[in-house]
């Protein structure tokens, strides 16, 4: 497994934990980090969630990235990192159907 490899599951786990904190209500109780994947330089990820609750997709998308600089400082902080990857959330439309 590659160093990329190792830190995309790293930051899918502490994503996950992190998104339950946010208090913005479009963001349901439940959201599950699908998949992230890293450009090849590390500097910008691209995150896929999921909810149970279908009703406000795009609500929740827009609380997530607008969250994003918040998540990606936090990120910082859990990860050590010198450079925190610059994050888009985007519905699995494997999971959003």
């Amino acid at each position: 497994m590659s160093k990329i490899d190792r830190l995309e599951r790293s930051l899918a786990r502490d994503l996950s934990s992190l998104i339950p904190t946010l208090k913005d209500p479009r963001i349901p109780l439940v959201v599950t980090v699908e998949d992230l994947r890293l450009s090849s330089d590390g500097r910008s990820g691209k995150v896929l969630v999921s909810t149970l609750d279908d009703e406000d997709v795009d609500g929740m998308l827009a609380a997530l990235n607008r969250a994003s600089g918040y998540l990606q400082n936090e990120l910082s902080e859990a990860a050590n990192l010198r450079f925190t990857p610059r994050l888009a959330f985007y519905a699995d439309p494997l999971k959003m159907l």
